[in-house]
């Protein structure tokens, strides 16, 4: 059982590039916690970092309230799987999964019982056991990583970006063994991704990362449904979050949220009142499937042209322009019929606003 904290962690190369720039995070024991951000944000600098590969410049990382920072990786009671398969090419495929059993003294019997347990969890055969890792495709020797990293139980697991490498069928089972071993086990497992679907799907909290800076660290949903600012928005959701510009006016009860153009709202949304008064310039935020759609006018509707429809799924995809240079995407249900082309009607629920300030881009 392990917690983990990163205290003020900064990590710079060749004396300019800041790749981790003074990053605190704390991860509760029994947790998975992923790092979630785009390329060269520093998810990869942070995750070697906590497992030794890397020193930093500055901070401090610890395990269980000790102090691991200059530990080296073999001391640290760590499993970590690389993005990139890492395998012992020369031995069979049952000595790769074999080697950490056989490192910490166990009995060779234990060692097969374990093995046999957890290869058909990673699509290994038995008859294959005996076969050489070099023969393997990329997505075996990813498989097979993961099986090493987990014929062991070990106090964290960092896994960088897993199952990039594995076919889309093999990923899905895969991911669902991740979860449901750290559920049975509880161990700790710090999971570098930048897609957001595993991010939301494997997590019990999620840390948004952006230029070597964690932007917003929490559940999932809150993730979804509260973030803090426009990046964050943008950045989960497919697509994102839609901004429209607006001037936030509040006076005397009255008042609303104007595009220029168009309103966007008739009124200030009744969880904003008490942080907005005169005229306020601020950024409106709206997921595409909370944006109502109608192929009719009714009161506080927005008219919209269709520049753009494709079903997907049970959802239809629009991207609608409101005016010029303002452009808006819709998840629609489908029993809604759009074409390209179409004038549409669009209405964005209270409920489901969340105003960012026009300057700072933080959520208000």
């Amino acid at each position: 059982m392990a917690s983990l904290t990163l205290e003020k962690v900064r990590k710079v190369y060749n004396k300019t590039v800041v790749a981790v720039d003074n990053m605190s995070l704390e991860i509760p024991d029994g947790l998975i916690v992923s790092l979630l951000g785009p390329s060269g944000c520093g998810k990869t600098t942070t995750m070697r970092m906590i497992a030794g590969f890397e020193a930093p410049d500055r901070g401090t990382i610890s395990v269980n309230g000790n102090d691991i920072t200059r530990l080296p990786p073999n001391k640290r009671n760590m499993s970590m799987v690389f993005q990139f398969p890492v395998v012992y090419t020369n031995f069979t495929i049952y000595d790769n999964m074999a080697t950490p059993l056989r490192n910490a003294k166990m009995e060779e019997a234990q060692i097969k019982e374990i093995i046999r347990a957890i290869s058909p969890e990673f699509g290994i055969e038995e008859s294959a056991w005996n076969e050489k890792a070099l023969n393997l495709s990329i997505s075996e020797r990813q498989r097979l990583s993961l099986a090493h990293a987990f014929s062991i139980d070990r106090n964290i697991y960092i896994l960088d970006e897993p199952f990039s490498n594995i076919d889309p069928k093999a990923r899905v089972g895969l991911a669902r063994y991740v979860r449901l071993m750290q559920q049975v086990n509880k161990r700790t497992i710090v999971f570098v991704t930048h897609s957001q679907s595993e991010a939301l799907t494997l997590s019990d909290r999620i840390a948004v990362m952006k230029d070597g800076k964690i932007l917003q660290y929490d559940t999932p949903e809150r993730i979804y449904t509260k973030p803090m600012n426009t990046f964050v928005g943008w950045f989960l959701g497919n697509p994102g979050m839609n901004y429209i510009k607006c001037t936030a006016r509040q006076r005397d009860g009255r008042g609303g949220l104007d595009a220029g153009p168009f309103m966007a709202s008739e009124r200030v949304p009744t969880e904003y009142e008490a942080k907005i008064s005169g005229d306020r310039q601020v950024i409106l935020g709206i997921r595409p499937e909370h944006v109502s759609v109608s192929r009719t006018q009714a009161n506080g509707y927005i008219p919209a042209r269709c520049l753009f429809s494709e079903p997907v799924g049970s959802r239809l995809l629009l991207n609608l322009e409101l005016a010029k240079n303002v452009q808006i995407n819709v998840k629609a249900t489908t029993d809604v019929t759009v074409s390209k082309g179409d004038s549409v009607f669009v209405q964005f629920p209270e409920k489901h606003m969340i105003l960012f300030d026009g300057k700072t881009e933080e959520a208000i």
